[in-house]
C-alpha cells in the first residue's frame, strides 16, 4: 500500500533447502502413505476372497457332512430293522428249540426269551405321515435301542449254542430208540386175518389164545424187520414153520412166522425197514400169511399199538 510503511524481510539462506527438503520428504510420505493404502486394500481384498472360499469351502464341507450324517442316519434306521428281523428269527429258533426238546422228552421244556415282545412284522404296502427331521434325542434313542437288541441276539445266541448240543444228543438217542421201536407194518399188506387174544382155533375149532396177529398176503410178498436188532432165531419148527425172531435194544422182540423163506442169518444185525424174508405158509397154517408177535419181559402181547401205517411197510 503507496500508503503505508515498506516491510522488509530477511529471509536465511538455509530456509532456501530446507523447505524444498520439508516438501519432497511431504511427496515421499504422501507417496509411500498411498502405496501403503493401496497394499492395504489389495490385501484387503485378497484377505475377502479367500474368506469367501473358506466359507464357501466350509458350506460345501457343511453339507456333505450333512449328507454323510443323512446317510449313516438310514443306515442307523436299516440296521435297527435288521436287528428287529434278527431278533424275531431268534424268537423262532428259541420255539424250534423247544420243540425239538419237546420231541426229546423234556415234557415241553423251554427256553424263555429275554427279548421285549416282539413287534408285528412289517409287511409291503403303503406308508405316509408327517416328515419331521430326527432330534439327537431320537437319533441316541434308537442306538440305544438297537445296541440293546444286539447284545440280547448276542445272549440268545450263546444261550442256543449252550443248549443245541445237548438237544442234539437227546434227539439222536430218541432216534436209535425209535429205531429200536417196532412201529412200523412188518409186510405192505394191512388185511389182519386174526387178531390177538382169545379166537376159536382154525384147526381143532375150539376155543385158544393167539399170541400175534395174522396179516394176509401173497406168497413171496417181502417181510420187513421192524426195528433194529439182532436176530435171536432163524429157523425152522412144526407150529412155526420157518421162523425168525429179532431182539431189539428196547428190551422187546419181535416173530415173524410161517415164511416161505429166510433171508437172514442167527446173528445178524438188521435194520428197520429191511427185508428179512418172503410170506409163506409152512407150519400150523391155513394159507400164506405172516404171524406177527411182539414178546415184553418174556411174555407176547398186543403188537396193533406198536404199529404205524406206511407206505411199502416202512
Amino acid at each position: 500500500d503507496a500508503n503505508r510503511d515498506v516491510v522488509r524481510f530477511r529471509v536465511h539462506s538455509v530456509f532456501f533447502y530446507v523447505v524444498p527438503a520439508l516438501i519432497a520428504l511431504l511427496a515421499v510420505l504422501t507417496v509411500a502413505l498411498y502405496l501403503m493404502q493401496l497394499e492395504k486394500n489389495g490385501a484387503n481384498s485378497r484377505l475377502k476372497e479367500m474368506i469367501a472360499g473358506q466359507s464357501k469351502m466350509f458350506d460345501e464341507t457343511v453339507s456333505e457332512k450333512d449328507a454323510q450324517i443323512e446317510r449313516l442316519q438310514n443306515e442307523l434306521v436299516e440296521l435297527a430293522e435288521q436287528a428287529k428281523q434278527v431278533e424275531g428269527k431268534m424268537d423262532e429258533l428259541k420255539k424250534l428249540e423247544s420243540e425239538l426238546k419237546s420231541l426229546a422228552g423234556e415234557g415241553g421244556a423251554s427256553v424263555t426269551s429275554r427279548a421285549e415282545p416282539r413287534a408285528p412284522t412289517l409287511q409291503q404296502g403303503g406308508v405316509g405321515g408327517t416328515s419331521l427331521p430326527p432330534t439327537d434325542a431320537d437319533i441316541g434313542q434308537l442306538i440305544d435301542e438297537t445296541k440293546s437288541r444286539y447284545d440280547n441276539i448276542d445272549e440268545q445266541m450263546d444261550e442256543l449254542l449252550g443248549s443245541l448240543p445237548e438237544t442234539k444228543q437227546k434227539l439222536l438217542a430218541m432216534q436209535a430208540k425209535l429205531r429200536a421201536t417196532p412201529t412200523i407194518w412188518p409186510v405192505d399188506s394191512r388185511n389182519i386175518t386174526s387178531d390177538f387174544g382169545l379166537r376159536t382155533d382154525p384147526f381143532t375149532k375150539k376155543p385158544s389164545f393167539h399170541d400175534g396177529i395174522d396179516i394176509g398176503a401173497n406168497t413171496g410178498d417181502p417181510v420187513y424187520a421192524a426195528a433194529d436188532g439182532v436176530v435171536r432165531e432163524a429157523g425152522w419148527d412144526g407150529a412155526s414153520g420157518n421162523h425168525i425172531v429179532i431182539s431189539h435194544a428196547t428190551g422187546l422182540r419181535t416173530h415173524y412166522m410161517h415164511l416161505s423163506r429166510i433171508l437172514v442169518k442167527k446173528g445178524q444185525s438188521v435194520q428197520k425197514g429191511e427185508k428179512i424174508g418172503l410170506v409163506g405158509s409152512t407150519g400150523r397154517s391155513t394159507g400164506p400169511h405172516l404171524h406177527y408177535g411182539v414178546e415184553q419181559n418174556g411174555k407176547l402181547i398186543n403188537p396193533l399199538p406198536y404199529l404205524q401205517a406206511s407206505q411199502g411197510g416202512k
